[in-house]
């Protein structure tokens, strides 16, 4: 299940940089990004609602936000990026 979920993941991101790029062009970097995280977020809740954990402690949260508040950075500058490279 945990090769599953990885793969999900990588293809995941790989289709958001490649829509993220394209969309940057046309649109204003920032907007992209925050589209991009709430996207992502729903996403993330609903599947977490589909396979429970059996306990979920407040450093599992912490560790979660700190890789959502990162992941958000990382977009920002990406989409950045590709929206004033050729």
């Amino acid at each position: 299940m945990g090769a599953l979920l990885a793969l999900a993941s990588a293809v995941c991101y790989g289709v958001v940089d490649f829509a993220g790029g394209l969309l940057s062009r046309r649109m204003h970097f920032a907007v992209v990004t925050f589209l991009g995280q709430i996207g992502g977020l729903l996403l993330a809740v609903v599947l977490a609602s589909m396979v429970p954990a059996e306990a979920v402690r407040s450093t599992d949260v912490l560790w979660g936000a700190l890789s959502g508040v990162g992941s958000g950075a990382a977009m920002h500058f990406l989409n950045r990026g590709l929206s004033r490279g050729r």
